[in-house]
């Protein structure tokens, strides 16, 4: 009888030796993504650094390993040390796709864009020994997609066991993301039955979700028809959105009556000057105030989370002060704080190398949002760090995590358990 082929997918940890440490809140979706596209005669085994250590003498017949730009150095570790048994190691996810040439420096083979295109090629070739160096796959189409097989990571420690995504792209193309180039400039969608049948099998896992599209509430109409769809699922669920969505308010009261308790907001700046630097037009249109739009947001009983970037060319050593009194004054439940990081493949990458910015013999490793790798404008790169740590431990301690809890409602333990996770992430005592 033939043995069944063994297919190790791995997700790196970000920082190399930061494996575990109690919960994080969701495992990657792109594991279960890949096992979904794997024929059921293939032995699969995912592998989570961010909640296990990965055994490099592990047997496998194939490694396939995602990675963003963060986590590419223990990325590389892990493919030549699987390389050096004789294992091949496909490579693939944001950082091998605008770097595959570096990529391939460590993997038998790099897939450039999503997999679902080219993944059974990619086996196929493996199967007859003719992997090729490099997979260059277009967009793929939204409909009938692979179902994700959960079920691998089951069990694990997950703040949120269910992730989904319903859509791909972004037509926003800010100057630091890298969405945009990963995933278009054109919004794809799933269509809503196939997106409503998933979820239904995906209860037996828990009734808390998280829906990673990259802003939830691109499409009014359509979002629409998909929340009322999911109200009957009875679930409880996070996702991403601008602040477009606080322009509609049947679009708001929809999203909550289909269980929505958060919102992880891009802010990322309270300076004008730099959301229009950076093309952050969602916050600025038609002059509506930012703090106007939370407020609206919340008067649903949605809590916003906020994401804001440090160190832009507008920001002067003021901007830690300004952004904890905005934060504070508009009580989100949770914010992640970024230092302003160029990523290879973004405008702003090539911005700063044209203005010769860029710490160039700072690893990929320093790529993590807590670190500095280029010269800010205004305020030295210690003025950078020490205002972000500032901020954050402000932001974090408990008298200040009780203000924004009160006055108290039914999702105050949602909120608290937010809180928790973002505080503890931005302590560097683990990863989002």
């Amino acid at each position: 009888m033939r043995a069944r082929s063994r297919l190790l997918i791995v997700a790196p940890a970000w920082i190399e030796g930061n494996w575990g440490g109690g919960k994080v809140l969701a495992a990657p979706l792109i594991l279960a993504l890949l096992a979904g596209l794997t024929p059921p005669d293939i032995d699969v085994r995912l592998v989570d650094e961010n909640v296990e250590r990965l055994d490099l003498n592990a047997k496998a017949d194939l490694v396939a390993i995602s990675c963003m730009t963060a986590s590419a150095p223990r990325a590389y570790a892990i493919a030549d040390a699987f390389r050096a048994r004789h294992i091949p190691v496909v490579m693939g996810g944001i950082h091998p796709t605008v770097m595959p040439n570096e990529a391939a420096l460590h993997a038998d083979a790099v897939v450039i864009g999503e997999a679902e295109p080219v993944w059974e090629q990619v086996l196929a070739d493996l199967s007859s020994g003719n992997l090729q160096q490099f997979y260059r796959s277009e967009f793929c189409s939204m409909k009938g997609l692979s179902h994700p097989r959960r079920e691998l990571s089951a069990g694990g420690p997950y703040v949120i066991p269910n992730l989904i995504q319903t859509a791909r792209g972004c037509p926003h193309a800010c100057s630091f993301c890298t969405v945009s180039i990963i995933a278009g400039r054109k919004y794809r969608f799933r269509p809503v039955d196939e997106v409503v049948t998933e979820m239904r099998g995906m209860r037996q896992f828990g009734k808390r979700f998280g829906i990673v599209d990259d802003n939830i509430a691109a499409h009014p109409d359509r979002v629409k028809e998909l929340f009322e769809a999911i109200i009957p699922l009875e679930i409880a669920w996070g996702g991403q959105a601008d602040l477009n969505i606080a322009r509609d308010p049947e679009l708001l009261r929809l999203a909550r009556r289909s269980g929505c308790k958060m919102l992880y907001v891009g802010l990322e700046s309270v300076s004008n000057e730099n959301l229009r630097a950076t093309h952050k037009t969602p916050n600025l249109r038609d002059g509506v105030d930012m703090g106007e739009a939370i407020r609206t947001i919340q008067a649903t009983g949605i809590a916003v989370i906020g994401s804001f970037v440090l160190g832009l060319d507008g920001d002067y050593p003021d901007v830690f002060e300004k952004t904890f009194e905005f934060v504070m004054r508009h009580k989100l439940a949770a914010v992640q704080a970024s230092i302003l990081t160029p990523f290879p493949g973004t405008p702003l990458r090539d911005q700063l190398l044209r203005e010769d910015r860029i710490h160039l013999d700072k690893g990929w490793d320093q790529y993590s949002f807590s670190r500095c790798v280029f010269r800010p404008l205004h305020m030295s790169e210690e003025e950078l760090l020490a205002g972000r740590l500032w901020l954050c431990q402000k932001f974090y301690r408990i008298p200040n995590i009780l203000y924004r809890l009160f006055p108290p409602n039914r999702d105050i333990l949602l909120r608290l358990g937010a809180n928790l996770s973002y505080g503890r992430v931005h302590r560097g005592k683990g990863v989002l």
